[in-house]
């Protein structure tokens, strides 16, 4: 396994849907609604082309060139390089191999990803190390890590991008941490004082995800071992409301584009559920949509839920329809095997679909964002390090 490859192939055409017809795509006002960039601020000059896709199973980050559909590199997390007359592997592409050798020092389990408002830190969270990696995105070099609470699941940075809330899964607690860019990049810091833990605030066991609105001033934290959502103050950090919901195993919850209403994604149950946000009363509860429901986006007036499947059946994209909260259409098939797991925007043209059990990334292209019916597979990437990848962001 390399630290950089091209072999990624894009195969336009080469996933075909039998049956029930096309494919649909989230449009660009996915990423704004449900992690928002700073007012104003772009991406930084480099980056505002690439797709970044965590890889569990290897310990490394693809980076997706969006205007040609290639893995142009491979960000690899696992061990430092070897040091002669010791046991330490040679790293850093060597997290699937040497995990568990004597002196491996890498990451392991990476799995979620996020960017800041101007694209220039990512941050990928490795649920097995127990760890938060950042990223310079222009030159894909690693800044510094942070040991956070067993199994992060997921680090959301904040709006303003000077926070970045980390859901630690194995806990009861939600960790923030400071986002300094002069301290990210000084050099003359140890890599685990790069940034810095500031405050942790309880939660319902087993946070999984944090979404924020789009003014950053409130926060939605769902859970994965406890039925109960919880709404936190971003500013005071104290929990101002809480709901019960209806299923235990809710990995994934994001705030819509109008800030009205949280939705949330039931696994276990396969099922969502949809709150409003002033007091978390429910709007609709244990909508079914499909056995390992993972990621919900926007476009337009629709939600598009990606549902992974039971084991050893196809999974599908189902559409809601925002408004009514009934599903309008369900895109299914053989280009749908291979858990459908992470989906990104870019653009407005295109989305990104990881396959968590495929290997493999879908590209769809968006024809109009307004019409779930239309949008065509343009093909699939696949790259020898694309394994198990499970959770995919977009520069916006």
């Amino acid at each position: 396994m390399g630290a950089s490859s091209n072999l990624s192939m894009l195969t336009v055409g080469a996933v075909v849907l039998a049956g029930t017809g096309l494919v649909g795509g989230i449009g660009v006002g996915s990423a704004e609604a449900s992690r928002p960039p700073a007012p104003g601020v772009g991406p930084v000059a480099g980056v505002s082309d690439r797709a970044y896709v965590a890889n569990e199973g290897t310990g490394t980050i693809s980076v997706i060139d969006t205007t040609t559909d290639r893995v142009v590199d491979t960000i690899c997390l696992g061990s430092d390089p070897a040091i002669a007359g010791t046991p330490q592997p040679a790293g850093p592409c060597n997290a699937d191999r040497d995990h568990h050798a004597a002196l491996y020092n890498g990451h392991v389990g990476t799995h979620g990803l996020y960017l800041t408002p101007q694209s220039d830190v990512l941050l990928a969270t490795n649920r097995i190390s127990g760890t938060v990696v950042a990223i310079d995105t222009t030159t894909n070099e690693l800044l510094g890590y942070l040991p956070v609470g067993r199994e992060p699941h997921l680090v959301t940075v904040r709006p303003g991008g000077r926070e970045a809330w980390a859901a630690i899964r194995g806990e009861d607690y939600v960790e923030v941490l400071d986002l300094d860019r002069d301290d990210l990049h000084d050099e003359t810091r140890h890599r685990t004082e790069r940034f810095e833990s500031r405050a942790k605030i309880a939660t319902p066991l087993g946070p999984s995800m944090v979404a924020f609105d789009s003014t950053g001033r409130q926060a939605f934290v769902v859970a994965a071992k406890e039925a109960r959502v919880v709404k936190v103050d971003a500013t005071t950090r104290q929990v101002v409301a809480e709901r019960a919901v209806p299923a235990r195993f809710t990995p994934f919850g994001f705030v819509s584009p109008d800030d009205e209403e949280v939705w949330l994604v039931h696994k276990g149950a396969g099922t969502i559920s949809v709150l409003a946000t002033g007091d978390l009363s429910p709007v609709v509860e244990s909508m079914p949509v499909g056995a390992r429901a993972n990621h919900v986006a926007f476009v337009g007036p629709y939600a598009y839920i990606s549902v992974a499947g039971a084991p050893g059946q196809d999974g599908k994209v189902v559409i809601v329809d925002r408004s009514s909260k009934t599903i309008v259409h369900e895109l299914t098939g053989p280009a749908w095997n291979g858990e459908p797991h992470g989906i990104w925007p870019a653009g407005g043209s295109k989305v990104y679909v990881g396959h968590e059990g495929g290997d493999r990334v879908t590209v769809l292209d968006v024809a109009d964002p307004a019409d779930p019916t239309d949008d065509t597979v343009a093909g699939t990437i696949t790259d020898t390090n694309l394994d198990k990848p499970i959770d995919v962001v977009v520069a916006p």
